[in-house]
């Protein structure tokens, strides 16, 4: 009998009938099995939106932001890092993207680890300081709109990155798969 109940119970609204149907020391379990009265059922919430609220401007309208990486992903990259100079085209849609975004109200900020002091330390390259110049005046050159240019991590409302992996549902295991994936390709190349 526990079952069916349970089957009615999760599937339909229980009616009068249906309950009058069970024992009444069994229906009294029962509630207390699933942690609520036998005519009530729990509602679906709502998915809220939530907002990134960012301390620099909490009492202005809230304004978001978009992160978009540079080589690779607007700059094509083809050769990788080289002597530091940005030499390619950006890939074509970006610009068209990026104004798409900022017609809608976002903050458009490049991050590149090209504006990196650890970073230029670590690979002997350009001043991050000259590299920041450099990056501002290909995007300029190009016609493409940005606020501000950082190598930073910062809230957002979204990443554009050609090195990210998507984590579906928290599956670390689509995770796994991705980097192998890539490993692989890097050692055959």
């Amino acid at each position: 009998m526990f079952q069916t109940y349970k089957f009615f119970r999760t599937k339909y609204k229980i009616s009068s009938v249906v309950k009058n149907m069970i024992p009444l020391n069994s229906a009294r379990k029962m509630d207390e099995d699933f942690g609520f009265a036998i005519d009530s059922f729990p509602k679906p919430r709502k998915r809220k939106v939530i907002r990134t609220i960012y301390p620099e401007n909490k009492d202005e309208r809230i304004k978001r932001r978009a992160m978009i990486d540079l080589d690779g992903t607007i700059h094509k990259y083809s050769k990788g890092y080289e002597d530091g100079s940005i030499y390619d085209d950006p890939f074509k849609g970006a610009k068209e993207v990026i104004n798409y975004l900022k017609n809608h109200g976002y903050e458009i900020v490049i991050f590149t680890t090209r504006a990196s002091k650890q970073n230029a330390d670590e690979m002997d390259g350009p001043n991050y300081l000259e590299q920041i110049k450099k990056v501002e005046e290909w995007l300029q050159k190009h016609n493409i709109y940005f606020d501000r240019i950082t190598a930073e991590k910062l809230a957002a409302d979204f990443y554009i990155d050609d090195k990210a992996i998507h984590i579906p549902d928290g599956d670390w295991k689509v995770v796994l798969n991705v980097i192998k994936k890539r490993i692989k390709y890097k050692h055959a190349a």
